[in-house]
């Protein structure tokens, strides 16, 4: 099945900002089903979507803490889920920098950290730049086996409210790799 290639745009008419989801008359003629349909539910989705987000964010940056991320970023991990099967949005990033003010990269670590954690496992005392360099270093520390570990002993450093800063756990999650690349290195 190809994706439906849409468009999230905003407009100004008479002075009234509106934002709408569009799609090329061209490729409805490639799009089986009621096209008027799909789209209306994706507009849905998208719009709840972004309704649900402005809900949930913070009025001051300084309440901006672990959870709040964790639940923004399962926002976007179940819409992408909902949608990444039948719709490909076309300006996704420019959509996403006018509609939240965040970048697709960052929206992409938002979506991985709440895959890797449960809501339950999010602890606000471990500020959100340690957990964007765990999440920066997961598919290296998936590829020596030693993810898993290495998210229960920072879990472990929040409940005992062990800050080591974001510096110094980066250097330690790269030394954790390198060290466990060249045991395996040795073993071969």
């Amino acid at each position: 099945m190809k994706k439906i290639p849409v468009k999230i745009v905003q407009y100004t008419i008479s002075g009234e900002t509106k934002k709408n989801v569009m799609i090329d008359m061209l490729d409805t003629y490639d799009i089986e089903g009621d096209v008027e349909k799909k789209l209306k539910d994706f507009k849905e989705k998208y719009f709840d979507l972004v309704e649900k987000a402005q809900r949930i964010i913070p009025k001051e940056k300084s309440e901006k803490k672990a959870l709040f991320y964790w639940k923004v970023g399962n926002l976007f991990s179940t819409f992408n889920k909902n949608v990444k099967n039948e719709f490909e949005i076309t300006n996704y990033n420019s959509a996403l920098q006018r509609d939240f003010g965040l970048s697709s990269r960052y929206v992409r670590e938002l979506m991985i950290f709440s895959e890797l954690f449960s809501e339950k496992e999010v602890d606000d005392f471990i500020p959100m730049a340690i957990y964007r360099a765990l999440v920066w270093k997961k598919t290296q520390l998936e590829e020596v086996g030693e993810l898993k570990k290495e998210k229960t002993r920072l879990l472990k450093r929040g409940k005992n409210k062990e800050f080591v800063g974001r510096e110094n756990y980066k250097k330690e999650l790269n030394a954790l790799v390198k060290s466990k690349k060249k045991v395996s290195v040795r073993r071969t």
